[in-house]
Parts: structure tokens; sequence; C-alpha cells
């Protein structure tokens, strides 16, 4: 099995994300590397190795906007916890599917952290959406994400819910339970603007969040 690493990243100790760095790295077999955050986030892609799979960050480094500018910064799949995120969440992991054509990239993946923890838990989180352009978007992405699953022999749950996307990861996102969840990372926050699921995520979350980034060129491991 191919050894990759992850960063993670602190402000004055690494003891800020040693504890989940350290469990997620131990449950899918990553090497761990610690870094302090540098004066700027044009400097972080000198920590990005070609062997680096997963960034962790504490969400309370610094302010919102900032800390996310180093979050895009890494060009990673950025893991991100909060106060009161529990280690143990990295054994359940829930994958909301959305609508965009982007989702098949989470579900991509999503199979690919099952694959380097064969015990994880996935449930497929199925939203209900009144239009049906949407709907049936929403359709061909879960038939992709089952049948990703299928073929790699992955044992996974679907649950559908009776909320659309927007209203699911909301609900999701303010549950304290031990799981973490797969979100896409909007293109980018704006000075005077940011996306709504970033927004989302500032006002609800209480578990962890795997923010995948929107970059054609980044490599999507399959081993």
């Amino acid at each position: 099995m191919t050894v990759y690493e992850i960063v993670a990243f602190y402000r004055e100790s690494e003891e800020e994300v040693r504890e989940h760095a350290e469990r997620f790295a131990a449950l899918c077999g990553f090497g761990v590397r610690y870094e302090k955050y540098p004066a700027g986030e044009k400097e972080m892609t000198d920590f990005i190795r070609e062997d680096t799979v997963v960034c962790v960050f504490n969400r309370h480094a610094m302010k919102f906007r900032k800390f996310f500018r180093f979050v895009y910064a890494v060009q990673r799949p950025a893991l991100v916890f909060g106060t009161g995120c529990s280690p143990e969440a990295y054994h359940r992991l829930k994958l909301p599917v959305g609508y965009d054509l982007e989702n098949k990239e989470k579900a991509v993946w999503a199979n690919f952290f099952r694959r380097r923890n064969a015990r994880l838990d996935v449930e497929l989180l199925v939203p209900r959406e009144k239009d049906e352009l949407i709907a049936e978007k929403v359709d061909n992405n879960v038939y992709f994400t089952e049948k990703i699953f299928t073929d790699s022999g992955a044992v996974f749950q679907k649950s559908e819910w009776k909320l659309p996307y927007e209203k699911l990861l909301e609900s999701i996102l303010r549950r304290e339970e031990n799981s973490w969840v797969l979100m896409r990372l909007p293109s980018r926050v704006f000075p005077f603007f940011i996306p709504f699921s970033l927004r989302v995520y500032r006002r609800y979350a209480h578990v962890p969040v795997l923010f995948i980034p929107r970059d054609e060129s980044l490599y999507i491991p399959c081993h």
C-alpha cells in the first residue's frame, strides 16, 4: 500500500492539532508531519509534497476569513476540526450527496479513505429535492456513488432525508456526534462574500469536516 502523509499545521504548539492528526493518520495508515503556520498563506505550498494527501487544521487558529485563506492555499483536502470535536469521530464518515457534478469527486475521495481504513463506516445521505431537474442530478450522483462503493466491495449505508441538500447539510453539521463529514470547498472566499456552504459551516459545525478543493489538477489517489 502506498505510503502517504498528512501535514498538521499549528500556531504555537503541535499539541493544538496532535490528537486529531495522530488519530486520523493511524486509522488510515498515513505518516504525520507538523508544520508551523508561515507568515502568509502564499508560503503554504512550500510545505506540500507529492505524497501529501491531507492537511489538518484547528478551526480556531485564527479568524474565519484569514483561516480559510490558508486552507485554500494548500490545494489539498483539508481536515478541519473545532472545539468540542471528538478525535474518535474518524470511525464514521457521512457523505451528503449533492446535485453538482463535482459531487462525484467526493465519492472517489470517500472510497479512497475507506480503502485506507477498511473498518470505516460510511453513510450516504440523500436529500429530497422538489425541482425535477435537481432531483435527477441527485439521483445520478447517488447511482455513481453507489457504483463506486459496490465495485470496490465496500459496505455502506444509505439514508434518505426529507430535506433539500442545503437543509440536510445544516442538520448534519449541527449534530454533536462522533462522525466526520465530506464537503466540497467553494471556488473561493471573497472579501465581501462567504459562499453559502461555508456560512453554514461557520454557524453550525460541531463535527470535523474534510473539505475537498476545486482543483482539476489535483491528483486523486486510487490505492
